[in-house]
């Protein structure tokens, strides 16, 4: 089973429980509390499949495990509020480790105004950090995967393919640019950017970008019922050019995970209160295309031929 299937047969086993808005297939679950909404999420991070300490120092490794869990609050325009860790540690832990993990930790997480308030430790074959992350809206206020509809905009928030030019760099000895080192040891979650869309009303849907633009891409298509074409050329690149890679620059982008921008669709009559939201922001939005009826996600090559593409990215069972 892949990880989405792994995933879908996982929904069966989770029915609808009372004030429950959104339940799993999306970046996070939704309780309702009345004016406001709980988006709750966790996320792992396994040493040998997530990170080595060959190249992650134990504080970028807690400002990493904060960073995923605080981007999918953004990706559904919520507020970060409360965090609850679980370490698992194959040998008893020295005080220096813990004290930079966790320096890590909670720095990301208040930059961004959350705050740890407990956990849990225990002893595991492998270090593993899990962390669970409270984040509210206003009622009503978030984007969901499912919405976008035929002829609205597809928008990437910032350049791809940084985090996944860091870890082959990293995985090969080599020491990357700072610019791609920072963007995977420790990336930014966009949560003033997914507030802004959600509580403004400028994105139909929305999701962060963890296992590869196309792969993230076809799952708001499928929650939303959709497809999409994507121009290639349109694709923002982290870089111009990087010796030493073993795949063409694009690949990185199209395909690789961790970037942690945001990817969302906003309907084409407000594409122009997009520009002039994000301009006040001193961000500009990257059109990379459209939703199509259909099911297909189609890739537009730069002499213009359109090819159905699969959407590879990152798959812990494949």
């Amino acid at each position: 089973m892949t990880e989405d299937e792994v995933i879908r047969f996982l929904e069966r086993f989770l029915p609808s429980a009372p004030g429950l808005v959104q339940g799993p297939g999306d970046d996070c679950a939704v309780v309702d509390l009345g004016d406001r909404w709980w988006l709750l999420t966790a996320d792992a991070m396994v040493e040998g499949v997530h990170f080595s300490l060959s190249y992650f120092t134990p504080y970028f490794l807690g400002r990493k495990l904060a960073a995923v869990n605080l981007s999918d609050v953004a990706a559904m325009g919520g507020q970060p509020r409360f965090a609850l860790l679980t370490l698992a540690f194959p040998a008893p832990p020295e005080e220096d480790f813990l004290r930079d993990f966790l320096e890590g930790l909670t720095s990301k997480l208040a930059a961004y105004g959350a705050h740890l308030v407990g956990g849990d430790t225990v002893k595991g074959p492998a270090l593993q950090g899990d962390l669970a992350l409270i984040g509210e809206a206003a009622a009503g206020a978030v984007v969901f995967r499912q919405g976008a509809r035929p002829g609205d905009l597809i928008f990437v928030s910032r350049p791809l393919g940084a985090s996944a030019m860091a870890l082959e760099l990293f995985q090969k000895g080599e020491d990357p640019p700072e610019p791609l080192k920072r963007a995977h040891l420790d990336p930014e979650p966009e949560v003033e950017l997914g507030r802004v869309l959600a509580e403004e009303g400028l994105a139909s849907a929305m999701l962060d970008v963890s296992d590869g633009l196309l792969k993230d891409l076809s799952r708001l298509c499928r929650a939303s019922g959709v497809g999409a074409e994507v121009e290639e050329e349109a694709v923002p690149l982290a870089v111009d050019e990087l010796p030493g890679l073993s795949r063409p620059l694009r690949d990185y982008a199209l395909f690789g995970g961790e970037d942690f921008a945001l990817l969302f669709t906003v309907p084409r009559e407000k594409e122009r209160a997009l520009r002039s939201r994000l301009a006040s922001l001193s961000r500009k939005p990257h059109r990379l295309g459209r939703i199509v009826p259909g099911e297909k996600l189609l890739l537009r090559r730069a002499d213009g031929a359109a090819e159905e593409v699969s959407p590879e990215g990152f798959d812990h069972f494949a």
